[in-house]
């Protein structure tokens, strides 16, 4: 970090007080990132412009909105899959089609360093940007759809880290699990599942059709090229299009306390998402991200009791229209997740049952679903001076509860 800091301050002082730096991209991603969280690069006090050229490297296959701008990444090469730029909401010029991987751009925008709420996204990035096209990599239209979800896994194994396939592919499938919905946006993620390699594939931000959201079961077609996440050596479609072709027969749900769904969650396999869908009663104990309007969405952890505080089961997103106070009773539908998150440098090992693709009601008669499992009542044990929950057959151990 020192070394970085020191660079930024020598590029700072080659500066002058011109309205624009030109800058290379290597550069102004270091002097981006070595900014205080939230900091825009100035000189003398006074915000600079900067401009770059670079090479689109990932985020090149997402729509351009209504006011002509696209989010996408840039580098010092077309290949660059770490230490790139994020050209956040990048204003192209009129009547010009999304930027694709490869193509050469010149941006001036502002530059800052950005990290959210919760930490999970750090980036260099451009904003009130503009982007002038310099040069288009040619882009082949030939769509492949007779590839199957296996098939098409073994194709995007085959590609290097970061690139893409130079064809669109066309899958019609069954959603196995659905991991994040943005209502405003229109957008899903979703994954589709290999039985012959129990490996899956994801679509990534899929931009939803028709104004029609998918569900876990749903049947759906999807279009765009295919990249392969290198840092969890996923295949997935990057930001395609989607259709819900087929709706599947609405699921039970599952009522279950916060203690339950936490020893529910800690069973399933790290990472994965529950096929059920269940209902968590309990009390909001703290505040993890404030309701965003934009969205449509909190995040809080949730505790039986409120004399017993518990930060170990999250409501991650939930569905709702304003904040709820602290140690409201809520009733929460959705998935539950054993999201798991591997320690890097910068942060360690990260391990968390949540409840996702939620929504949040006040009361039970307002439930989402009102379909439920009519389930025998659930059976609690202590062996071995350990918590055990007995459902419907099903045996939990509750981590982490111990009588002495």
């Amino acid at each position: 970090m020192k070394k970085i800091l020191l660079f930024c301050a020598a590029v700072v002082a080659a500066m002058s007080l011109n309205a624009q730096v030109v800058m290379t991209c290597d550069d102004a991603y270091n002097a981006a990132i070595a900014l205080a969280a939230g900091d825009t690069l100035t000189v003398d006090g006074a915000v600079v412009q900067v401009e770059v050229t670079a090479f689109v490297t990932n985020g090149g296959n997402g729509a351009v909105d209504d006011k002509g701008q696209q989010t996408f990444y840039v580098g010092q090469t077309a290949n660059e899959t770490t230490k790139t730029l994020q050209a956040y909401l990048c204003v192209l010029p009129e009547g010009e089609t999304a930027v694709n991987k490869g193509d050469k751009v010149k941006i001036t925008g502002k530059l800052m360093h950005y990290v959210n709420k919760s930490g999970t996204l750090d980036v260099a990035e451009f904003i009130s940007a503009h982007a002038d096209i310099l040069e288009r990599v040619e882009v082949k239209t030939d769509t492949v759809n007779d590839l199957t979800i296996c098939e098409i896994i073994e194709e995007g194994e085959g590609l290097n880290g970061g690139s893409y396939s130079n064809f669109f592919i066309e899958l019609t499938a069954v959603i196995d699990s659905l991991s994040f919905t943005n209502e405003a946006k229109m957008q899903q993620t979703f994954f589709f599942f290999c039985e012959e390699n129990g490996k899956t594939l994801q679509a990534y931000n899929a931009n939803m059709q028709d104004g029609i959201l998918a569900d876990l079961g749903d049947t759906v077609k999807v279009l765009g090229k295919i990249t392969l996440y290198a840092a969890k050596n996923q295949v997935e479609f990057e930001s395609p299009k989607a259709w819900v072709v087929g709706k599947a027969v609405q699921q039970p749900v599952i009522k279950v306390t916060v203690e339950e769904a936490l020893a529910i969650g800690l069973e399933l396999p790290q990472g994965s998402i529950s096929k059920e869908k269940y209902q968590v009663v309990g009390y909001v104990d703290s505040i993890a991200d404030p309701f965003n309007e934009q969205y449509g969405n909190l995040s809080f952890f949730m505790t039986d009791n409120m004399e017993v505080h518990n930060y170990d089961f999250m409501v991650y997103r939930g569905k709702y229209t304003e904040d709820i106070p602290l140690g409201t009773l809520v009733y929460v539908t959705g998935n539950l997740q054993n999201y798991h998150k591997d320690a890097t440098e910068e942060e360690p090992e990260k391990n968390m049952i949540e409840l996702v693709n939620g929504k949040v009601s006040l009361t039970e008669d307002d439930a989402v679903i009102n379909t439920r499992v009519h389930s025998e009542k659930a059976i609690k044990r202590i062996e071995n001076g350990q918590v055990v929950i007995i459902r419907n057959g099903v045996r939990y151990n509750v981590v982490g509860a111990q009588i002495k």
